[in-house]
């Protein structure tokens, strides 16, 4: 009887357990999740209704009154961005948020919907509208009512009232942790908008948003946590008045807001998370789920960047990639090898214009730094290759480039060295038993190139609260950078690259008419088409990917054809409003044909901080000695190390 009682008890205390687990896991369960849930519904419907009306305003209202609902619907479509951007990332770049250029193709001819808020279709000055054809204002009128539509449906699509129904607050956290990230990246920098004006009213009702979804969590902190409360709703507020008090979108001081304000709310986001005993989201992702801040030193996940089979035994395959970057062996003459292009001592570029090709002549392309180059979704300039492991192959089995015969007589060189064979027996323990083979290969170096990271600028440093670390004239700089010279509306921070915070799943790219000749008097677009040619894509005319900024100050020239020898060529040619100055016929040029007007010291002060993001710690450093080969390769014993040329 005992034993039956003992029974019952510990069947009832499991099933208690169970349930209060049950209730603390259960989806859209807390009264904070409810609330939350409740007004990310109310957003939507209100989009929605907003998307009804629309089309109404256009072409038949004044300017002023069409500007300022156009207005009103993009700050509505950033107040649902912080839940649709963090369950449907890839609908949303493939449509409202969708990049200029890293789409495959129009989402419906002729013009992509978006436009509808990136453009913008139909804000036009009055005195345009009047002198416009019929013709002009009834496609207007049809493709602003088409992508209204459109859009409609795409929300629908989503059922987001399903969806948000189940939500938890795990879930709530972690998309208030990424949405912070994309204001302080993509939002700050103007990343989503062709128009200036709307920017800062959008960023701001972001973070009312986040502001409001934050203080219903604060709510729920324990009183014991009434000093960590105070202090966030006092940040909350104080957020609010800078806005209040800084509308002007050339002189708005983004760094401060960055410094003060957004990244101690990420922190605080962090505490009340951990406070509360909400879990981080389990989930794959590029950013460090413990991370708090998106300038932080871990930020990035960099397993989420390699193939699967790249992570087992990474530290001994980096090691002997870093052997293979700098050994000639792999080229046809054994006197070239990936330092050929890429030295170590000048952030892994060769200061050249046009690399050298293999028999001693130009190749088509300028060299990009390899650093960081692990979180970029796709190699080359024209974005041929998905990865570090292709992007290897292609290039030694490159005619022009190292001219590799096969990898077969690679291999057959390599495993005349017992020192290569040992290294790869360790790092790909397969090989013990079934031989050397291309993919060995290729993987080594690009683990080697994915340990080539340079995250800890002045600028990163300044970023984690190391004040001295940059100069007034260098904080002035990442303002022009992020506001009045549009740097940051391709340059995404914290990367300063084409790839789209806060998922970094995806990478852009631009066709700017970039000149065959460093010249603004007579001007000639360079011959090459870029990603027209490898994705087959008439709209990708000239277009290349968008390259990193970082190390910029050491890694002249600059463009895909290296044919600016300066920064301040570079700053010139887009504060001249690029190739679109020269009314070039034929091409999708993705920048506006404006004139940045920046004064000589904007420009000035944007290249300090350009100086700012130099960081190569850590990567420049070539190996000792080379492994050496017996045998009848023996005569390639004499090889230097990173080649002749």
């Amino acid at each position: 009887m005992k034993n039956k009682l003992f029974s019952a008890l510990c069947l009832a205390v499991v099933i208690l357990f169970c349930a209060a687990i049950f209730r603390t896991n259960s989806p859209a369960k807390t009264d904070a999740a409810r609330q939350t849930g409740k007004i990310y519904l109310n957003e939507m419907h209100r989009l929605d209704s907003m998307l009804v009306a629309y089309p109404n305003y256009f072409m038949d209202s004044n300017n002023a009154a069409r500007l300022r609902v156009y207005t009103d619907l993009a700050r509505q479509f950033k107040r649902v961005e912080l839940f649709f951007l963090y369950f449907y990332p890839e609908k949303a770049y493939e449509t409202i948020w969708q990049p200029i250029q890293a789409t495959k193709q129009p989402v419906g001819p002729p013009l992509p919907d978006n436009f509808l808020i990136a453009g913008p279709f139909g804000i036009d000055a009055d005195s345009i509208v009047v002198k416009s054809s019929k013709a002009n204002r009834d496609f207007e009128k049809m493709f602003i009512t088409r992508a209204a539509n459109n859009f409609r449906t795409t929300l629908a699509e989503t059922q987001y009232e399903k969806r948000i129904s189940q939500i938890t607050d795990a879930q709530i956290m972690e998309a208030m942790r990424l949405q912070l990230f994309n204001i302080s990246s993509v939002g700050l920098g103007n990343g989503d908008f062709q128009l200036n004006p709307v920017n800062l009213p959008c960023v701001q009702a972001e973070v009312a948003v986040w502001s409001k979804i934050m203080r219903i969590y604060l709510a729920q902190l324990p009183r014991s946590s009434k000093k960590l409360k105070t202090q966030v709703e006092d940040l909350l507020d104080e957020t609010e008045k800078f806005f209040l008090a800084n509308t002007d979108f050339d002189a708005f001081d983004r760094m401060e807001l960055l410094t003060n304000y957004l990244n101690p709310l990420s922190k605080h986001l962090a505490i009340v998370r951990k406070t509360l005993n909400i879990p981080t989201e389990n989930r794959f992702a590029a950013l460090n789920p413990e991370a708090s801040g998106l300038f932080d030193a871990d930020i990035f996940n960099l397993s989420f960047f390699m193939p699967d089979s790249s992570m087992t035994l990474f530290e001994e395959r980096a090691e002997l990639g870093k052997i293979l970057f700098f050994d000639p062996i792999l080229s046809d003459n054994n006197e070239r090898s990936c330092a050929s292009c890429h030295k170590p001592e000048m952030a892994f570029t060769d200061g050249l214009g046009k690399s050298m090709s293999f028999t001693l002549d130009q190749l088509p392309r300028n060299a990009p730094t390899i650093i960081n180059s692990v979180f970029q979704p796709f190699q080359f300039w024209d974005a041929r290759v998905n990865s570090l492991e292709d992007q290897a192959d292609s290039v030694i089995m490159n005619p022009n480039e190292m001219h590799g015969t096969s990898f077969e007589i690679v291999a057959e060189r390599i495993t005349a060295s017992e020192d290569y064979i040992k290294l790869f027996n360790t790092a790909f323990p397969e090989t013990i038993k079934h031989g050397i083979a291309r993919k060995h290969i290729k993987s080594a170096i690009a683990s080697y190139e994915r340990t080539l990271v340079g995250l800890n600028s002045r600028f990163d440093k300044y970023m984690r609260g190391e004040k001295a670390a940059m100069s007034i004239q260098e904080i002035n700089g990442f303002n022009v950078f992020m506001g009045k010279g549009r740097c940051g509306s391709c340059h995404y921070a914290p990367l300063f690259n084409g790839t789209l915070p806060p998922h970094f799943s995806i990478s852009d790219h631009r066709s700017l008419g970039v000149p065959v000749k460093d010249t603004m008097s007579k001007y000639e677009i360079d011959a090459d088409v870029g990603l027209q040619h490898s994705k087959r894509n008439p709209l990708f005319k000239s277009s290349f990917k968008v390259p990193t900024v970082r190390n910029a100050a050491i890694t002249a020239p600059y463009m895909h054809n290296g044919i600016y020898q300066t920064l301040d060529q570079v700053v010139n040619f887009y504060n001249h409003g690029a190739g679109n100055k020269f009314g070039f016929r034929g091409l999708f040029l993705s920048i506006l044909p404006d004139s940045l007007n920046l004064s000589a010291t904007e420009k000035k002060d944007l290249i300090s901080f350009v100086h700012a993001l130099t960081d190569t710690s850590g990567t420049s450093a070539r190996p000792r000695h080379l492994p050496e080969i017996k045998g009848k390769h023996a005569a390639l014993n004499d090889r230097i190390i990173g080649g002749k040329f």
